[in-house]
């Protein structure tokens, strides 16, 4: 038996206040798109829209059919992958958000309901909320972010998630996992200190103070995941310092082979767009600029990264800058999306990597994660490497197949290396003894 992808396209619900479920529309589902992405000092987001079926009137609102009284924006919209193979079968949830779109087309004969939605991160982040943190209280950054989008402590006002009909939970949930390396528990994750703006009530949305001053310190990378299966709580993944995660590394070949996936249309191109030469960091709530510099300038021309920062100290923000201009500062020839298809995946993957493509399409696991795509140059009779790192997807499904387009960036500026990691060795110390 081949890899055979299916999927599954639903609401999920509290509906009786306590458990979540969820209510399968996969039969009126003619298609779908999910697009996530994120990057080194953004916010990342995640956004799908499902076109389903309604010549019956049943999503009509107020026409009398089934869901005509749902309130679909209090609902979230879940899309699930099933693989299947000889090998066993996996079942991924791709995508979780609120529903912020609802488009009716209806001639009478023919109608189709359009439902889009967004992460419930982008919803929770337009917040303003009144904080009574205590001043210049210093966090990592994956503790910082859960301070900020949703604070353990009773005593502070928190910022609401989306609660989907949960009676349990007032303010909603949101688990944030930390992927850098992990001393001890949630507090002690290994990230550049960022300080903790007692004043965030005066700055604007929550979510601008996420952008302005956590991803931008110390280079994180932050995207939101899918909704827990079984709690229907939302997912915040963060990864501290561009540090090189080693949970999955996935390898695209031309003449595939075991443990490898099948690609197209790889896309290669100047990295002009993260270009930096210069970088301007400014603390949040300060008014020294840290400005870092490098050789580069005299010969591409000025191009400048702007930050404002949480960073806690002058230095932290002056590394940081210097970090932007050291990773970035040369223009390189790189691997900038490449493409795999459903159909590509039956046809040509071994039956035992099923869960590598259910991995892949896993936003836990197939963002920013390595990818090496091995393939032939025209006119050159060698086979290349392009070492990777995927930042974002695209899926778009229809009855006929799927295609997931990756966003890829250079490894080498986006990983960092561990010196003493339990596989790569420990510095001063030989790995013969």
């Amino acid at each position: 038996m081949a890899i055979v992808t299916t999927w599954q396209c639903g609401i999920g619900y509290y509906d009786n206040g306590t458990s979540w479920t969820f209510t399968d529309l996969t039969s009126r589902t003619t298609g779908f798109t999910v697009d996530q992405f994120t990057d080194l000092g953004v916010v990342g987001t995640s956004s799908a829209a499902v076109t389903f079926e309604n010549n019956d009137g049943a999503l009509t609102p107020q026409a009398g059919g089934t869901y005509s009284s749902t309130d679909w924006f209090s609902r979230a919209l879940v899309i699930r992958a099933i693989i299947t193979a000889d090998a066993g079968t996996e079942t991924v949830q791709v995508f979780g958000g609120i529903i912020d779109d609802f488009q009716l087309q209806d001639d009478g004969i023919t109608s189709t309901v359009m439902m889009g939605a967004i992460d419930v991160v982008q919803t929770a982040g337009r917040q303003i909320i009144d904080a009574n943190w205590p001043a210049s209280t210093t966090y990592t950054n994956a503790w910082l972010a859960t301070r900020v989008l949703l604070d353990p402590s009773a005593t502070e006002n928190d910022t609401v998630m989306p609660r989907w009909g949960e009676t349990a939970e007032t303010d909603g949930v949101l688990d944030v996992t930390g992927l850098s390396p992990i001393v001890g528990g949630l507090g002690t994750y290994a990230g550049r200190p960022v300080v903790l703006d007692p004043d965030i009530a005066e700055e604007g949305p929550v979510g601008d103070y996420m952008a302005n001053a956590v991803a931008t310190a110390g280079l994180t990378a932050l995207w939101p995941g899918a909704l827990d299966a079984t709690t229907g709580h939302a997912e915040l993944f963060i990864i501290e310092n561009a540090q090189k995660r080693d949970i999955r590394s996935f390898l695209f070949a031309e003449d595939v082979a075991a443990g490898e996936l099948p690609f197209r249309n790889l896309e290669r191109a100047f990295n002009v767009d993260q270009l930096t030469n210069a970088a301007q960091i400014t603390r949040v709530g300060q008014t020294a600029t840290q400005t870092a510099t490098g050789s580069t300038v005299p010969i591409y021309g000025p191009r400048v990264r702007i930050y404002q920062s949480g960073a806690s100290t002058d230095a932290n923000a002056l590394q940081d800058a210097q970090d932007w201009v050291k990773r970035f500062e040369y223009a390189r020839f790189v691997a900038e999306r490449v493409q795999v298809t459903a159909s590509m995946v039956e046809q040509h993957a071994g039956d035992a990597d099923y869960d590598t493509w259910a991995e892949l399409l896993n936003p836990e696991l197939g963002i920013w994660a390595g990818a090496n795509v091995e393939y032939t140059p025209a006119g050159i009779g060698s086979a290349r490497i392009s070492r990777s790192l995927i930042t974002g997807r695209t899926i778009k499904a229809t009855p006929a197949d799927t295609t997931v387009t990756l966003t890829l960036r250079p490894a080498i500026d986006y990983g960092t290396f561990t010196l003493d990691s339990a596989t790569l060795g420990i510095l001063s110390i030989n790995r013969l003894g």
